[in-house]
């Protein structure tokens, strides 16, 4: 076996007449694409270690799985001290949508990510996720700031994470 190196290019790489050619560059951005989703999630579980979360009794912990995707947060037009909590995500890679509605709730123009996090949803958890009947207090953990969209008009349009709220 042989090695003959390109600093342009990369590497090639020869063993037994196959020829190898290892792109350093893109072994590269494929080594980022999966550490830096893994490198979210440990950040994301060690903020909840450090600060605790807001919304949980003295012996109630969050544990997953989570639930991750979009939710849409509308003021009810008919009685505006409600608003309807679409989320439209998953769980485990399957579907777990569900609605409820939050009373009172009002989405103002001041309501920023922050203020959703620690937003409990009572007996939300979908069927299949935590367990097969579903049913299960569930809590937003983490609002992301970048998709996170007020458009000061009673609409709010998210990207969330879900977690479950458990006895300690």
């Amino acid at each position: 076996m042989f090695i003959r190196n390109n600093p342009v290019n990369g590497a090639t790489v020869a063993r037994k007449g196959v020829v190898m050619r290892l792109e350093l560059g893109e072994m590269y951005r494929k080594a980022r694409e999966v550490v830096q989703p893994a490198l979210a999630m440990l950040l994301l579980l060690f903020t909840l270690a450090a600060e605790g979360q807001s919304g949980l009794g003295p012996n109630e912990r969050v544990s997953g799985p989570a639930l991750v995707g979009p939710v849409t947060i509308m003021q009810e037009v008919v009685n505006t001290t409600n608003a309807n909590f679409v989320f439209a995500g998953h769980c485990k890679g399957n579907p777990a949508p569900f609605s409820i509605t939050l009373s009172p709730f009002d989405v103002a123009a001041a309501t920023t990510a922050a203020s959703l996090e620690g937003l409990r949803l009572p007996r939300q958890g979908p069927a299949g996720c935590l367990s097969q009947a579903g049913g299960e207090d569930v809590i937003v953990v983490t609002v992301v700031t970048p998709k996170f969209v007020n458009t000061g008009a009673g609409l709010i349009i998210a990207e969330v994470v879900i977690l479950y709220v458990v006895s300690q």
